[in-house]
């Protein structure tokens, strides 16, 4: 059945609702050419990062793997949690109160999923939650005795870990690969909301008849969901 359209005063349709909206045109993928950013990379050694990169991602998040041995606990914590409680003790250490915004700003996180987390590590005694005695709009946590010896037991745990998995790796090697981590980590987090609008443009060169709706299409892929 065809969707039903309701026509605006700029001639363009939207689907009325309770319809079914039509499907999308086909993209094509830009075209390479020697002016392409990143045209200096071939395709293999492009791959062969995206591989290694799932491959990495696949072994991290397979259990136990989101779970931490927490001595002083005699259990193991949710990685997410420990995640939390290190970036409010960090938050911490420069003084000041620390607020729900502080940590989701650490963490790259929306605002509701950090006050969820932080909910649960309160839940098991890790974090209080209180109120901004400067502004009583804004919630502010901070770790217990609890929360930080978690904290500490994690990071022995985890550099325990690490020595373990790396071995067989000579100290240069791994030098090397921490530095070239970082740099990539500080190029991810500098150029990833600045990927639609590149994007956009190089859609723009290459296919322009397009590019207006590519690029809406790409930053509505990039907004955060709520």
């Amino acid at each position: 059945m065809a969707a039903t359209h309701v026509e605006r005063e700029d001639g363009t349709g939207t689907p009325a609702a309770g319809t079914v909206a039509p499907p999308p045109l086909p993209v094509p993928v830009p075209e390479l050419s020697a002016d392409s950013p990143g045209a200096h990379l071939p395709d293999d050694l492009v791959d062969g990062l995206d591989r290694t990169i799932r491959r990495l991602r696949r072994s991290m998040i397979k259990p136990p793997a989101m779970l931490v041995p927490v001595p002083s606990l005699g259990r193991q914590v949710d990685i997410a949690k420990i995640f939390a409680c290190d970036a409010v003790e960090e938050l911490s250490s420069s003084g000041g109160s620390v607020t729900v915004k502080d940590v989701a700003s650490s963490l790259d996180l929306e605002h509701s999923t950090v006050s969820r987390l932080l909910s649960e590590a309160e839940s098991e005694g890790f974090l209080t939650r209180g109120t901004d005695p400067d502004d009583r709009r804004r919630t502010t946590v901070e770790l217990t005795d609890i929360g930080h010896a978690v904290v500490s037991d994690a990071t022995a745990m985890t550099r325990f870990f690490t020595r373990l998995l790396l071995a067989d790796w000579d100290r240069d090697d791994l030098d090397q690969l921490t530095r070239l981590l970082g740099k990539l980590a500080d190029t991810v987090s500098s150029r990833m909301d600045l990927l639609p609008d590149l994007a956009a443009r190089e859609f723009a060169r290459t296919h322009p008849e397009i590019a207006e709706s590519v690029g809406q299409m790409l930053r509505d892929a990039h907004r955060p969901r709520r």
